[in-house]
């Protein structure tokens, strides 16, 4: 299984898009029915690394991830919460001042579907390190949980903000998912480009764009960039959901039951796993 190039991807890029992806589907019903587009949670998630942004202020020195970080990270984003839980158990009494430990904390509660505790833990982790755009697009993504829409924007944009002064290939991939995030979805493709040129071994980066591509209702080019990913990263719960999204829409019934059969055994117990099924039971009458 090949896994994001990028060691500051890997510290932080495996998870939330599992929480990555929550509102998603409210989004694409409320476009079904012409209404203003909600901002899309997905999955995914995943960003940068926790280091500092180039906004000219001066950032806290920060301490360097434990290697369980990593470790979570993976488990998150297949959706192993359990896992994910025993193993930052080992490394949460560093959340306090490890802005790493702070966020990937932050995740699995998310994933623990115990929104109020993980918002705490990731406003934690923006003090921590305020010129890191990863944790303030997490932040973004369980304020969105609780459906604190104006605040979880606001917080997409200060990741966007940081993503851009940032650079590099995790700055552009942060760019991109919070430009995604507040639909943005033009600027979103070309951020994600941009970090797809910079790391062509991320896994992510498909994903991604396949995500954006179902919420422009793209059906085709969506299915290409989720084969991609799911080609270069089998793990990612979420490609399934969204490649059976873009399979039902172009009539490919037979990959359509396909993925969503393997999204429901990878995260049965996920915010989406309820359509899921409801797809699958109209697809096999």
């Amino acid at each position: 299984m090949t896994q994001p190039s990028s060691r500051l991807f890997k510290l932080l890029a495996l998870g939330a898009l599992a929480a990555l992806l929550a509102a998603a589907p409210a989004a694409l019903e409320a476009q079904k029915k012409k209404k203003p587009k909600p901002t899309p949670t997905t999955g995914g998630g995943g960003t940068g690394g926790q280091q500092g942004g180039g906004t000219g202020e001066s950032a806290p020195v920060q301490e360097p991830a434990p290697p369980e970080v990593r470790t979570v990270d993976r488990q998150l984003w297949e959706f192993k919460t359990g896992e994910a839980r025993s193993t930052v158990e080992g490394i949460a009494g560093k959340a306090e001042s490890n802005a790493a430990v702070a966020t990937v904390l932050g995740r699995v509660l998310e994933q623990e579907k115990k929104y109020g505790e993980s918002e705490a833990r990731l406003r934690k982790a923006t003090e921590l390190a305020p010129s890191d755009p990863a944790a303030f697009l997490y932040l973004g993504e369980t304020l969105l949980r609780q459906r604190k829409g104006g605040d979880a924007d606001s917080a997409f944009r200060k990741a966007e903000e940081l993503g851009g002064a940032q650079g590099g290939k995790d700055g552009h991939y942060v760019r991109g998912v919070a430009l995604q995030r507040l639909r943005r979805y033009d600027d979103a493709i070309q951020a994600l480009d941009q970090a797809g040129e910079a790391d062509g071994g991320n896994a992510l980066v498909p994903f991604q764009m396949g995500v954006t591509r179902v919420f422009q209702e793209q059906w085709q080019p969506a299915l290409d960039q989720l084969n991609r990913a799911i080609e270069m990263d089998s793990g990612i719960a979420y490609a399934y959901f969204y490649r059976g999204l873009a399979a039902e829409k172009l009539g490919r019934k037979d990959l359509l039951v396909n993925d969503m059969e393997r999204f429901l055994a990878l995260a049965p117990t996920s915010p989406e796993a309820e359509r899921a099924k409801a797809i699958l039971r109209a697809a096999k009458r």
